[in-house]
């Protein structure tokens, strides 16, 4: 049987290559995600290793507490007077403080250098001048001497066209800073530190633009010859003062690499999520294929079966083929997973996520996994098809081969579709609007079994809906028409199976266009109902901790065309043991400019010990005006503030993430007095004076925003609109890329079926055209026949879309997702494309079929 097998494969090459193939893109993907993640782990721990490579023992801070977002633990600086204080420690051979915080450079053109917003960090920095303790090396130029003096990464020389001995522009803690390039620096083996812009001043001019005049993030130490790292911190550990901490460099290397390892594994879960569809829409199309070639030799498997072939050794037979195909196409698509890591590198730094250079990484986790996916999930597929097989009763060689399968199907896949299609509800509103403590699994769980309830009732739906969609075709084209209609509908089993792998492709693209366009619309709606300004000054830095001066508003609300603007902080802390994002702004302007409807209090009254509450999260925890609130900042400790202002609308209340509720937010008085040194805004609201063109308030807006803060960007409400948007509209553009595998795996699909649908109807076929259908009515027969079974995938995936969107969006409503929007032309866009690619995956199979001898066609058994 394994002989007879494998001599079905290689007579039926064509079949076994559309087979492999949709396993091949999927396991390509898996095999991909795997080797981009191994390769970016690889890269990020040998930064890691380079920062801490010649660092025997570090000095720091102890945590004050765990940031919200994975911001990792929150550290104040240290005292610089510890670095001499340390130096005469018994084992320390050399000891240097590193100041580090945000800096943005600019380039020749004036434009700044990066994209701190949504991508790496803009980093200024101290150029150590312990050459152990200095993870940077010179390509070009001299260290920094004088205060102007600074180096830059090669990277970011690259990109800004600067060069040693240029003058260009730093914005930093103060003005703007002019500097000159002294020299260009190399990361290890890199030209850039993990993407990340970095400008290294002299130690003095570090502490005082990025960080805290005689203060370090921590102290790097060399031990002498003969001295173990641990034997070091020992000793550092009996002269420390309270509140810091000593770790070997070897720790502190772990540490920096764990936080890495936890980033990428978000990032491995998003890419695989779509590396599991691209399997699951390859594994309906395994299905498919091995039940219609099942049917079709059906007379094939009764002759073996009279010839003395036991159920068993049929059954073997079927999945012996299985096997084959899947051992092929997991190596291939192994293969192909190498490429497609280059090609998802690639995507990431067309959305702004470059990494640095290097070799991709091929670990034997991932040959493994590779093959058993591939494998296994072939096998799966072809499980039920090989049982059918084994069924076929020896008396079935001398019938026949009716490969139809007409009618609605039975009641009991009725039932069984309905309560599985029940279930999948069930699971999906418990994991949104339950209290679970794995939402998303119950969420993905549900949504798996609602795509399976839906294809369970493929065959039921699949008769009416192509009834409905070809309806129009007798019409329009006549015979050809009329005969798609009627391919479509004479086997409806074989037509909902391969418009469910459609189904779940455009399924999800719908859903994610749907939560797209409603978070865009919940933005925009936000922003015309509670932001009463004009303009926005958009720093460009993001939730990275830099932004510009505090000066630009204050210069700002000097002009007599400007009648309010403040600036926005943001920052972490503790509130009532919670970690949240808290964002601050000015009481003297703020209230003429955020509608935040104050219930008691005032913006105004948010001093140094004040802090305004949400009236939902006051009568929460039972506070009044004046109520005394706990809270731990990481550079003050614990404190305790007073509620200054309770207000009801926590979508209008200034955020650090725009557009989402908050429950808190500080005045700058209160921020200024607990956040260290140096403060930015990472935007500037402005309202213009009563009776001023918006013009001419734009105008002189820009001239005072060039002047402070070069490189920034004015904005009006419009304009800030779309920056709000700006990132979901790129998260959906790689979100559809993803999703574009699966829509491709699912249209070969189609293409396999119409090719295995025109071996079946050989005869079929040849008599048509011995009655005189020529080449190009057949053709056209095959292609609107493909244009049905795509449309109708696409209407069920529509369907199943537009719920799951209207679900998540019930179900957020509370969390700022205020509006629900369909966006009605992208879904008509879709339905455009659906069709068009019925065409497409047409174009193979209805030339075969064109191509077919008559006479022997005619003959064919």
């Amino acid at each position: 049987m394994f002989t007879i097998a494998l001599q079905s494969l290689l007579a039926r090459k064509l079949r076994l290559v559309t087979t492999a193939l949709a396993v091949i893109l999927g396991v390509a993907f898996t095999a991909g995600t795997l080797v981009l993640t191994d390769t970016m782990s690889n890269i990020f721990n040998n930064l890691s290793a380079s920062v801490y490579q010649g660092t025997d023992a570090l000095v720091r801070a102890k945590a004050v507490f765990n940031g919200p977002n994975q911001m990792g633990e929150q550290r104040p600086d240290i005292d610089a007077s510890l670095v001499p204080a340390l130096s005469h420690v018994p084992g320390v051979a050399a000891a240097a403080g590193s100041a580090f915080g945000y800096a943005r450079l600019i380039g020749k053109d004036g434009k700044p250098i990066g994209n701190p917003g949504n991508g790496a960090p803009a980093l200024g920095g101290n150029w150590s001048t312990v050459p152990a303790l200095n993870p940077f090396h010179l390509v070009a130029g001299h260290a920094p001497q004088a205060p102007d003096e600074v180096v830059i990464d090669k990277q970011s020389a690259r990109l800004g066209h600067l060069a040693v001995g240029d003058t260009t522009t730093v914005i930093a803690n103060g003005p703007p800073q002019r500097v000159r390039i002294a020299g260009i620096a190399g990361f290890g083996t890199a030209d850039n530190l993990a993407g990340a812009s970095v400008v290294l001043f002299t130690t003095p001019v570090a502490q005082r633009l990025v960080a805290e005049p005689g203060k370090f993030s921590s102290i790097g130490f060399v031990a002498d010859r003969g001295v173990s790292q641990q034997q070091l911190v020992s000793n550092l550990k009996r002269v420390l003062p309270p509140g810091t901490e000593a770790l070997t460099g070897a720790a502190a290397i772990k540490e920096q690499q764990d936080q890495f390892q936890k980033a990428l594994s978000i990032f491995s879960k998003f890419f695989l999520i779509f590396a599991i569809v691209a399997l699951v829409v390859g594994a309906y199309i395994i299905l498919n294929t091995f039940a219609i070639t099942v049917a079709q030799r059906t007379r094939e498997n009764g002759l073996l079966r009279a010839l003395g072939a036991s159920r068993r050794q049929v059954l073997a037979s079927v999945l012996v083929e299985a096997l084959a195909v899947g051992v092929i196409a997991a190596l291939l698509g192994l293969a192909a997973g190498v490429a497609v890591a280059a090609g998802l590198k690639a995507l990431l730094s067309v959305f702004g996520l470059s990494l640095p250079g290097g070799g991709l990484v091929l670990n034997a986790r991932t040959v493994v996994v590779s093959l058993v996916i591939g494998i296994g999930v072939t096998l799966i597929a072809a499980i039920s098809p090989a049982r059918k097989a084994a069924k076929v009763p020896p008396v079935a060689a001398m019938q026949e081969a009716t490969v139809g399968s007409t009618g609605y199907g039975s009641k009991q896949r009725l039932i069984v579709g309905l309560s599985i299609l029940a279930l999948g509800v069930a699971a999906l509103f418990t994991g949104l609007f339950g209290h679970v403590s794995s939402a998303f699994l119950v969420v993905g769980f549900g949504v798996l079994l609602v795509f399976l309830g839906v294809s369970v009732l493929g065959r039921t739906i699949a008769l009416p809906l192509s009834r409905a969609i070809g309806a129009p075709l007798p019409r329009i084209k006549g015979v050809t028409g009329t005969l798609a209609r009627e391919n479509t509908m004479r086997n409806p089993k074989r037509t909902a199976a391969s418009a469910s792998a459609l189904m779940i492709g455009v399924g999800l693209i719908a859903f994610i266009s749907i939560f797209a366009s409603s978070a865009k619309a919940s933005i925009n709606a936000t922003i015309d109902r509670t932001f009463t300004g004009d303009f926005v000054i958009n720093s460009g830095a993001g939730s990275s901790g830099g932004g510009v001066a505090p000066a630009l508003a204050q210069r700002l609300n000097t002009l007599p065309q400007v009648a309010a603007a403040t600036g926005e902080r943001t920052g972490s802390m503790l509130i009532l043991g919670q970690p949240v994002m808290i964002a601050a702004v000015d009481p003297r302007t703020a209230g003429q400019i955020f509608n935040v409807s104050p219930v008691q209090g005032s913006i105004g009254a948010l001093g140094a010990d004040g802090i305004a509450v949400y009236s939902g999260d006051a009568a929460k925890h039972h506070l009044t005006l004046g109520s005394p609130v706990s809270v731990v900042f990481r550079d003050t400790g614990a404190k305790t503030l007073r509620v200054a202002l309770i207000y009801g609308d926590n979508q209008a209340a200034p955020s650090a993430n725009p557009g989402s509720k908050t429950s808190y937010f500080l005045g700058t008085p209160g921020y200024d007095a607990n956040f260290a040194a140096p403060h930015y805004d990472t935007q500037v609201f402005v309202k213009k004076a009563p009776g001023v063109t918006t013009a001419a308030a734009l105008a002189a807006v820009k001239t005072v925003a060039a002047q402070y803060a070069p490189g920034t960007t004015v904005q009006d409400q419009a304009a800030y609109k779309a920056e709000q948007t700006k990132g979901i509209n790129q998260v959906l553009a790689l979100i559809y890329t993803l999703l574009a595998l699966a829509i491709v795996i699912a249209l070969l699909g189609i293409g396999n079926t119409l090719a295995l649908s025109i071996f079946e109807r050989t005869r079929e076929l040849g008599v048509m055209r011995a009655v005189g259908m020529t080449r190009r009515q057949l053709r056209s027969t095959i292609r609107w026949e493909s244009v049905i079974i795509a449309l109708q995938g696409t209407f069920l995936g529509l369907v199943v879309g537009v719920f799951f969107g209207w679900a998540l969006v019930l179900a957020q409503k509370n969390q700022g997702l205020s509006v629900f929007s369909v966006p009605y032309l992208t879904l008509i866009i879709i339905i455009l494309l659906a069709g068009l690619a019925g065409v497409v995956a047409a174009i193979l199979p209805s030339r075969r079929a064109a191509k077919l001898n008559v006479l022997r066609a005619i003959v064919t058994e």
